[in-house]
């Protein structure tokens, strides 16, 4: 059976049952921090499908892609560690994102990285399984990964540990820059660049969901051979297309910022992608792509 991998982005909020929230936590070495969380996940007594709890442009792509093949979806979740789409599992708030008001960074105290967090919250999270649990013995099927860097940088030891032949069968989708990713899954990355958001591509969006766009258009491809003849299927398919125009845009602090995004939050749908889109694209506003998230997360809090 192939295998579908993807991040969790963008979750979307079920009001009927209070989200757990690692910011809730006190301070805590890492350990103990995972061991919380742990038992505070354990002790949730609402769940729904993870696929219900997740939204945004690259996980819908990722699931589209996986329906398209007949795949198993997996979600690597800062919050849960590796889990089925189909699990049935809390809404939580938890991200490894530096910066985001419910990160892991913030209530770390001591040495922190990555992916020592990913090794305490297998420990710890009720609802976490290894990535070797999910490769049947006699699958031969492609496993396609569509993660950005952060999630790359957790997973990679368990990718890393797939015996040879089972790791031969592995392509990466990512605008992650090659030197960040570990040197032996880096033949395995597919080789997409920034003319998937040129003016001759077919699936043009943002950072944030790059890397579901690339998998969709490989999919698309239904290139199904060795890893160069895959290389190779990808390398052709862009070769005529075209570089984005760069632009000079406008920017603004974060109180302007956030007024645009208010005046402009009814026409998109309260869709942030479509929005960053929309500032960039045709309003010329330049602003980071996670700074972006933040404010977008605190307009979608003051809707009705």
């Amino acid at each position: 059976m192939t295998l579908v991998i993807t991040n969790c982005t963008n979750r979307k909020r079920k009001p009927v049952a209070r989200a757990r929230n690692i910011s809730d936590l006190a301070p805590a070495p890492l350990t103990d921090l995972a061991s919380a969380w742990g038992q505070r996940l354990n002790a949730a007594d609402v769940r729904f499908p993870a696929a219900s709890i997740y939204g945004g442009r690259a996980f819908q792509e990722a699931s589209t892609a996986a329906g398209t093949l007949g795949a198993r979806l997996l979600v690597v979740s800062a919050g849960l560690g590796l889990i089925d789409a189909s699990d049935a599992v809390p809404p939580y708030a938890c991200t490894v994102l530096v910066g985001a008001a419910d990160s892991v960074v913030a209530r770390v105290t001591g040495p922190y990285d990555i992916a020592t967090w990913w090794k305490a919250l297998r420990t710890a999270s009720p609802f976490a399984r290894p990535l070797a649990d999910f490769m049947a013995a006699d699958d031969d099927g492609p496993i396609l990964a569509a993660l950005s860097d952060a999630y790359i940088a957790m997973i990679a030891e368990e990718l890393l540990a797939l015996p040879a032949t089972v790791l031969a069968r592995l392509r990466i989708f990512t605008r992650t820059p090659l030197p960040r990713i570990a040197l032996a899954l880096r033949p395995y990355v597919m080789p997409y660049d920034d003319r998937l958001d040129g003016p001759d591509s077919v699936v043009r969006g943002t950072r944030s969901d790059f890397a579901g766009r690339a998998l969709r258009h490989f999919v698309n491809l239904r290139t199904a051979g060795s890893l160069a003849t895959d290389v190779a299927a990808v390398e052709t398919a862009l070769a005529g297309w075209r570089l984005p125009t760069k632009h000079d845009r406008v920017r603004h602090d974060d109180a302007a910022l956030l007024e645009l995004i208010r005046g402009h939050w009814a026409s998109v749908g309260g869709s942030s992608s479509r929005l960053l889109r929309l500032f960039r694209d045709d309003l010329g506003i330049a602003c980071e792509q996670s700074r972006f998230a933040a404010l977008a997360r605190q307009v979608r809090g003051e809707q009705p």
